[in-house]
């Protein structure tokens, strides 16, 4: 809910966010320009100040300090004022004075889009929604970063997740501030915040006689620093019961021109102040740095309505449609969906069809969209996967916080349907979790939670056979797995290792499939490829399959292949179809990114540990590691021969080093070994590159991936840290198959 109500305003407001901001970022640099012309008046009192002005230019009326330091004297030159930057140390006239035309532009179209009470009304409205935005978007940024106390850590997403989240840390405090005070200052302007001050001090009060004093001898002048210097308004020599009107930083009052004391004085009260110090926050005006980081704090708010923008749509062409979807204040079943990439929403959008013609009034929608009020509903239903070993999906991150808030669930009913994988130890981990959490709320369970392994079909209607049964209704379930628009993908090359044909590992290369050139009669292969990185996988469903096997990726989408490690496991359907395609082939494929198993943007060492066919995304960190990050692979295989994948590749990367070290474990050699045992011996380099800021990636089987976790635990001792910080801080990551 909460990302909705920050998308909402984004996106209506984003063109006038972005044209207040922009304005409002080059209006930053004027008080730093004018700051670096204005002459020093360091000691310079206001009584030397007029003195000298009213002797070098007669008739001077007013003396103005602006913001920025530049003193401003207006004068009568014949029968027209004028003004004229002065020099304080001389009183000198040195040039006309000439407000920018450019600036007095800017300001109009920040303030008012050169309009006049409508235009007001518009910035102040953005304002507030620019506001609403900043502290929306904090809270989500602590969400996904895992708390407030991982704010600043590494962030991790897509391209357009991580520039929306990288550019936003360092601009929310500066955007933060701009909107606050431009808000407050335009409630003052419409009278909702009073600006204070009362009566004018100058109204009926008369000079004590008609002599006038000196300006260079006024003790109240004197006792005024030009500093402080707001605005001067000297008597009008015609005048005998004109005053001196005097402005400072400290208040304002009225001097005697005969005595030079003070007639009356008044220091600003505290909406003055208030006022007063919004605008310097505001306009940099008096604070000129401050006033340049907010300027280019507002710089970023172009790219993040772009890139807001971009996944906005993304997730609206990603949400999968649910046809006949009742509004859930009508329904008596809610049916949550929790899910990493959407495959869980096949099968949903199957329940929800087959409980709609059972005469069931169905509201589906993501786990995290779970609402405090229930209305009328009956029934909560769940299907969630589960991501990695017992953690929750991306769009069920939020269900469990959120479900402890609600209200106790008594008389509404409950099943949870957890996807998984067997191998894992914690298989349907968080839907176990769900159905434990549930019933402590006082839902009431309809039975143990179902479990599907791997998106077996049959596994998911037998569970729907059961609900039918236990709901006394007949479920009609027509399943239709819900993939990613597939890309064709050509077999260029392969390269095969293992003696033994029933259990060869392959490394494929795939591009996309030759077209014939327009116009021409040769031929050329299209450079386009989907957008992908080394680490993301590449989802394949075989001829007679129903659901897709992923692979991590070898190569990213600027090598201009599609590079995977395939091992042929015995009765496999995808990796025997995969391992019996020969050059001048094609598949049909896509990618799903994996967010998760990246680098990070640092210099830190990274140590790299796989077993198998987890080499595959690890050489390709590693081949594109041109800086020379410090780079320490451990791999395990059966074999140094036939099991050594990409031997004579790692070892060129050694010699080039973009690989710092190779450390191998074999397990059928002579000294058997395993990439744990590996670890342990090298315990204390280990922890030394830890304490160095290292990165962990870990790619294997979950066998190989539970030793090497062991392993580390006892490797950390004693260092105040362990595997679960490390997860935490994003330097310890796992692709586990």
């Amino acid at each position: 809910m909460l990302r909705t109500l920050h998308s909402i305003p984004a996106l209506i407001a984003s063109l006038l966010l972005v044209l207040v901001a922009l304005t409002g970022s080059a209006l930053s640099v004027f008080p730093a320009l004018e700051r670096a012309r204005a002459a020093d008046t360091s000691g310079v009192d206001v009584a030397a100040l007029a003195h000298r002005v009213s002797t070098r230019l007669p008739g001077v009326e007013t003396l103005v300090r602006q913001p920025s330091g530049t003193i401003v004297a207006y004068h009568m030159a014949g029968s027209e004022q004028h003004a004229s930057v002065i020099d304080p140390g001389s009183g000198e006239a040195v040039a006309d004075y000439r407000p920018s035309a450019t600036q007095r532009w800017l300001k109009n179209l920040h303030r008012k889009l050169l309009l006049d009470d409508p235009g007001r009304v518009a910035t102040g409205v953005a304002a507030a929604c620019m506001l609403f935005i900043v502290l929306s978007g904090l809270t989500l940024l602590a969400r996904r970063m895992g708390g407030w106390r991982q704010l600043l850590g590494p962030v991790r997403g897509n391209t357009p997740q991580r520039l929306h989240n990288e550019s936003a840390r360092p601009a929310l405090a500066g955007l933060a501030l701009s909107a606050t005070t431009g808000l407050l200052m335009s409630l003052a302007t419409f009278g909702f915040i009073p600006e204070g001050g009362g009566a004018d001090p100058s109204f009926d009060l008369r000079p004590s006689g008609p002599a006038r004093m000196a300006l260079a001898q006024m003790e109240a002048l004197r006792s005024v620093d030009v500093s402080r210097l707001a605005q001067l308004k000297l008597a009008s020599p015609d005048d005998p019961n004109d005053v001196i009107e005097l402005e400072t930083a400290d208040g304002a009052g009225v001097v005697d021109p005969s005595t030079g004391t003070w007639l009356a004085y008044r220091a600003p009260d505290a909406w003055q102040r208030l006022h007063a110090t919004v605008r310097m926050l505001h306009t940099g005006e008096g604070l000129w740095w401050l006033g340049l980081v907010v300027g280019a704090s507002s710089l970023a708010v172009p790219l993040l309505a772009a890139t807001g923008f971009l996944l906005w749509l993304r997730r609206r062409q990603s949400l999968p449609r649910v046809p006949d979807n009742v509004p859930r204040r009508d329904a008596d079943t809610l049916l949550l969906v929790g899910s990493e990439t959407h495959t869980t929403w096949g099968f949903a959008a199957s329940l929800h069809a087959a409980l709609t013609r059972a005469k069931l009034r169905v509201h589906a929608a993501p786990m995290n969209d779970i609402e405090a009020h229930l209305h009328d509903v009956r029934r909560v239903l769940v299907l969630t996967a589960t991501y990695g070993d017992g953690e929750a999906p991306e769009s069920a991150r939020q269900f469990l916080p959120r479900l402890a808030r609600m209200p106790a669930g008594a008389g509404v009913s409950f099943a949870v349907l957890g996807f998984g994988d067997r191998q894992f130890p914690r298989f349907c981990g968080y839907a176990r979790q769900v159905h434990d959490a549930l019933a402590a709320r006082g839902f009431e369970a309809l039975g143990e939670p179902g479990m599907v392994d791997r998106q077996s079909e049959p596994e998911f209607r037998q569970w729907c056979k059961w609900l039918g049964d236990t709901l006394g209704a007949t479920l009609d379930i027509r399943y239709e797995p819900l993939l990613p628009r597939t890309t064709a993908l050509e077999l260029v090359s392969r390269t095969d290792y293992g003696a033994d044909p029933q259990t060869l590992t392959a490394v494929l290369r795939f591009a996309p499939p030759a077209v014939p050139a327009r116009r021409r009669r040769s031929w050329r292969r299209s450079p386009r490829l989907p957008k992908f990185e080394t680490g993301d996988l590449l989802g394949v469903v075989p001829p007679g399959g129903a659901s897709p096997r992923y692979y991590s990726l070898v190569s990213a989408a600027s090598d201009g292949v599609v590079e995977i490690c395939v091992r042929r496991q015995v009765g496999g359907l995808c990796s025997s179809y995969l391992t019996g395609l020969s050059p001048g082939a094609t598949i049909q494929a896509f990618i799903r990114p994996h967010e998760s198993f990246r680098l990070a943007a640092s210099s830190a060492p990274v140590i790299l540990i796989g077993a198998g066919t987890g080499i595959g995304p690890l050489i390709g960190f590693i081949r594109h590691n041109s800086a020379r990050r410090p780079m320490h692979l451990y791999f395990g295989a059966r074999g140094a021969e036939d099991g050594f994948l990409y031997r004579d590749e790692l070892n060129g990367l050694v010699g080039d080093r973009r690989l710092r070290t190779l450390t191998t474990a074999f397990s059928r050699a002579a000294n058997r070994a395993y990439v744990q045992d590996r670890l342990l011996a090298d315990a204390q380099r280990l922890r030394e590159l830890i304490v160095q800021g290292a990165q962990v990636m870990v790619c294997g089987g979950r066998q190989m991936a539970d030793g090497v976790m062991n392993a580390w635990e006892r490797i950390l001792e004693g260092s105040g840290l362990s595997v679960a910080q490390l997860r935490t801080q994003g330097r310890y990551a796992e692709d586990v198959y």
